[in-house]
């Protein structure tokens, strides 16, 4: 398995995984032709891409997505997802298997209908997808222990959040259950997976306003404690670093 987060922020989300029988693309926030700028930039091949995985249909998750199906692409999401956005799809369905690659799907808390993270394994690697939920719950935490790759939500620093620009109820939104991921919660979720945890993290979703990469690096480095995990960032603008298993 090789993966690559093409954009992550509230500008646009799409990652593209390379599986044993093809590319699976998980959310296409950007234009199609910008998505597919970004993954020949990274050096992926999108030229088998059947599949795209929606997490949840907010727009900055959905963007490019009724190109992707004028162009033949199917699509998976959760059936509340896919009422959402009045499209026919495939549910997600435990050990449902795209392009070689067992996907398994799990709740998060999240203002959508139906918003899920989601578990993508082949025989080498198992990648955990979370971003776009409020708080880490049991649930979550269960479906990403074992994994050897996530990409996790790091959105904010609450002092930045709290003292910037936003509108207080959009503020209250993020910081709610439902909202937004801080990033001490992040640092503290790779501590409770404790020896289990990845062997390489991806911080997503960082808000350009109410965070930066300097102190979400931070607290997860200090939570990890010269551990042996990779931290890598995602970003909004550009392709991340590509990660293989």
């Amino acid at each position: 398995m090789r993966f690559c987060t093409l954009a992550s922020g509230s500008t646009g989300n799409a990652t593209l995984i390379e599986g044993p029988r093809g590319p699976v693309l998980v959310d296409v926030g950007l234009s199609w032709r910008e998505t597919m700028r970004r993954a020949a930039r990274a050096g992926l091949s999108t030229t088998d891409l059947q599949w795209v995985i929606v997490t949840h249909e907010h727009a900055d998750h959905v963007r490019g997505l009724k190109t992707a199906l004028r162009r033949g692409l199917r699509v998976a999401a959760s059936a509340g997802t896919l009422r959402a956005l009045g499209v026919d799809g495939v549910p997600l369905e435990p050990g449902l298997e795209l392009a070689g690659i067992t996907v398994d799907s799990f709740a998060v808390p999240h203002d959508a209908v139906q918003p899920v993270g989601l578990r993508l394994e082949t025989p080498e690697a198992r990648l955990a997808v979370v971003s776009d939920l409020g708080r880490m719950t049991p649930e979550v935490l269960t479906a990403v222990r074992g994994c050897t790759h996530l990409i996790l939500e790091a959105n904010h620093d609450p002092e930045m959040l709290l003292s910037g620009p936003y509108p207080w109820p959009i503020k209250m939104r993020i910081l709610g259950p439902n909202g937004h991921l801080a990033n001490e919660e992040t640092a503290r979720t790779l501590v409770q997976l404790g020896t289990s945890g990845p062997r390489a993290v991806l911080l997503a979703h960082l808000s350009q306003e109410n965070n930066s990469p300097a102190r979400a690096l931070e607290a997860v480095a200090r939570a990890l404690n010269g551990g042996k995990t990779d931290l890598y960032l995602t970003y909004q603008d550009r392709p991340s670093a590509v990660v293989a298993s």
